[in-house]
């Protein structure tokens, strides 16, 4: 019984790379956060990071498609 099969690896890699476009999406809004709140332009709720976090991962995998 072969577990790992082409289909498999296609799965995988298609979430890998979907899984990396949401963490450099956290990460950007994350960084900009910081540098907004070290040049005292707004201090954003980490709940709204969150959330702006996904809403823009969304918009980069719509893109990525």
């Amino acid at each position: 019984m072969k577990i790992i099969t082409e289909e498999n690896l296609s799965i995988l890699k298609k979430r890998s790379m979907s899984f990396i476009w949401r963490i450099g999406a956290v990460a950007l809004v994350a960084g900009l956060n910081f540098i907004a709140a070290n040049l005292n332009l707004f201090n954003l709720p980490v709940e709204v990071i969150v959330i702006m976090s996904l809403v823009l991962s969304e918009i980069t995998k719509q893109l990525n498609k």
